[in-house]
Parts: structure tokens; C-alpha cells; sequence
């Protein structure tokens, strides 16, 4: 059940990273300076976050 989860996460990482390419994070002012490793880090922080929600939502049902 693991091994499905964690390729759930990889896959839905990767849906993130073709609608968020690291050109279209650019165009944003606020990130126009992202280093391929900052991209990196910023994606992997916004999957951290998401999981965090997700485990307090299910655990407060």
C-alpha cells in the first residue's frame, strides 16, 4: 500500500511540474530570479504542505 501511495505522490508531482513549468513560475515577478534547485524546493515544500492538509483533514473525520 505504500509503494501505490508514494507513486500517487511521484505521479501527482509530476502533474504539478508540467502545469507549473519552472518558465511559467519565471513569469512571475516575485520568482523571476528561481534556480532549477529552487524550483525544486519550492515544489517539494508545496507537496509537503498539501500532505500536511490532507492528513489533518482526514484525521479530524
Amino acid at each position: 500500500m505504500q509503494k501505490n501511495e508514494n507513486r500517487s505522490i511521484e505521479e501527482a508531482t509530476e502533474r504539478v511540474k508540467k502545469r507549473l513549468s519552472l518558465e511559467k513560475i519565471r513569469s512571475i515577478p516575485k520568482y523571476k530570479d528561481l534556480t532549477s534547485s529552487d524550483y525544486e524546493k519550492l515544489i517539494k515544500d508545496s507537496e509537503t504542505i498539501a500532505l500536511l492538509i490532507l492528513k489533518a483533514f482526514m484525521l479530524k473525520k
